[in-house]
């Protein structure tokens, strides 16, 4: 078994064998011995190693320890001091498969001002004049190539070393190339001296308007970052207090309920239970809670990858997220179209009595409020109002009461009538009826007067169907009709035989004339 070194070459960490370091070790003293103590020597050295890095990373290919075969083959490629000498007669490093590529720098040789298109003319190989045209001809479209001049200046770096020239330009870094490239820029230094520090000045201003640049954005991107924090955790919020509420009004309303006897109200499965013909509530509560549970969430992890910037991978969850919606609305669709079938027919039954007063010689019949069935209603428990209707429950069962309507008409006869007419809804015209029959609208008279309950009531456990009652009180010609206060809440406002509004009818006597009624 070889031994292997943790060793450091071109700021990249590698594992070689120990056969395979000392003839790296060797190869690079040989170059060292070759090029002397100089300033440029260290250049080449380093640019050798970093070089030799790059090789090697591309060698190993998820290989963990460098052997004694790669060192040979990138010193193969690199090339040894002795061919560039003449003592090989090849005089070239060998052809290899590992190319460099191509980068793009600033050219600082062959600059006028910041080297952009001497530069963009190496890496593409293509004259630096067209470029220099082309920023020039894009100065008149609204300054593009003064803008694209500066972008690239601030972005692009500068071809500083011999290697990163080399690089520019396409050339194979080796040491060959890297000693020749060497020589040639030793000699043009004293020639570019007075244009490099034109360009310098340059570039030493906008560094600095670049770092200027770079301060707000990082001012802006901490800002940033605040922002996107606090709508994180708003975001977790609004979810969280969303599938609690959702959670405890559609599953936990009754027992929340229950623990406050002073509450009036009812839960969601109460409700439902009094509208839907369903053998349980959960067929509408289950696929309820997943339409409005299922968006919230999604807000959550939305808030949480905003907050902590997690990377789980949430494609499975997501995708069985949107399933199980789309099922749920489906489930939910279903069960209300089935119950808006027992909506579409529409039946009516009418009833019409004498009211026959005890003394006949009456002309103003007096119609008051039920107090005490008003009295009953509130003393239910639980209470569901709505403008015209109340849901109560009681003794495990729930019932429906509503607000009928009195209109005020003209009698055929010389008494007075009433006229109460039902309706109702169904999913058939006989079912309908029956639901309309099932109204109980409670009426008494009383010596001359005639007592009547503002609420109809259906029977215990019928279902809602739009339900309702129209009490009609005829007056005969000549006669009147007093309605106390109590019932302004029941009148119907659309009157045709006189014009005056709820709160003016009553505690007001009207009289029955030929054309119409009339305040006495």
């Amino acid at each position: 078994m070889k031994k292997s070194l943790k060793i450091s070459l071109g700021g990249v960490a590698f594992t070689v064998e120990e056969d395979a370091y000392a003839a790296l070790e060797s190869y690079l003293n040989l170059l060292k011995e070759h090029l002397g103590e100089t300033a440029e020597s260290e250049e080449v050295i380093g640019d050798i190693e970093e070089r030799a890095a790059e090789l090697l990373s591309s060698m190993l290919k998820g290989k963990e320890v460098v052997t004694l075969e790669m060192v040979n083959q990138v010193i193969e490629i690199l090339g040894k001091p002795e061919e560039i000498a003449g003592d090989d007669p090849g005089g070239q490093s060998a052809s290899s498969d590992y190319k460099a590529r191509r980068r793009l720098y600033r050219d600082p040789e062959n600059a006028l001002i910041a080297g952009v298109s001497s530069g963009l003319g190496a890496y593409f190989n293509i004259d630096a004049l067209v470029f220099r045209i082309l920023f020039a001809a894009l100065l008149f479209a609204n300054g593009l190539g003064l803008i694209l001049y500066l972008v690239l200046w601030i972005a692009v770096p500068r071809a500083e070393t011999a290697r990163q020239r080399m690089e520019m330009r396409g050339e194979e870094v080796n040491f060959s190339n890297l000693e020749k490239s060497i020589k040639e820029e030793f000699q043009k230094v004293q020639n570019n001296m007075k244009k490099n520090k034109f360009s310098e000045a340059f570039e030493r201003l906008f560094r600095a308007i670049g770092r200027v640049f770079m301060a707000c954005g990082g001012v802006l991107t901490v800002v940033a970052k605040v922002l996107v924090a606090v709508v994180g955790v708003a975001l977790i919020s609004v979810g969280l207090f969303g599938i609690i509420a959702t959670l405890v009004s559609l599953f936990f309303g009754g027992a929340l309920i229950s623990l406050h006897p002073d509450f009036n109200g009812f839960s969601f499965g109460q409700l439902i239970a009094s509208t839907f013909d369903l053998g349980s509530s959960l067929w509408v509560t289950i696929p309820t809670f997943f339409v409005l549970a299922i968006p919230f969430i999604v807000i959550i992890i939305g808030g949480l990858r905003m907050v902590v910037k997690f990377t789980a991978r949430l494609g499975a969850f997501l995708v069985t997220s949107a399933t199980l919606w789309i099922l749920s609305v489906l489930i939910l669709s279903s069960v209300l179209f089935l119950q808006v079938r027992s909506f579409t027919i529409r039946e009516t039954v009418t009833e019409r009595f004498d009211v026959i007063l005890s003394d006949t010689s009456t002309r103003v019949l007096r119609v008051y409020a039920d107090d005490d069935f008003e009295d009953e209603l509130i003393d239910f428990t639980k209470v569901f109002n709505t403008v015209d209707y109340s849901v109560v429950q009681a003794d495990g069962s729930s019932q429906i009461f509503g607000r009928p309507k009195i209109t005020l008409a003209r009698s055929g006869s010389n008494r007075f009538e009433l006229g109460v007419t039902k309706k109702s809804r169904g999913g058939s015209r006989f079912m309908a009826k029956q639901n309309a029959k099932g109204i109980e609208q409670k009426f008494t008279l009383m010596d001359n007067s005639l007592i009547i309950a503002p609420y109809f009531m259906l029977e215990p456990n019928q279902k809602w169907r739009v339900q309702e009652v129209e009490i009609i009180l005829y007056v005969p010609e000549g006669r009147g009709v007093y309605l106390e206060q109590g019932l302004e809440g029941v009148i119907n406002q659309e009157q045709k035989y006189l014009n005056a509004w709820p709160d003016e009818i009553v505690s007001n006597t009207w009289i029955m004339g030929v054309d119409g009624m009339r305040r006495q």
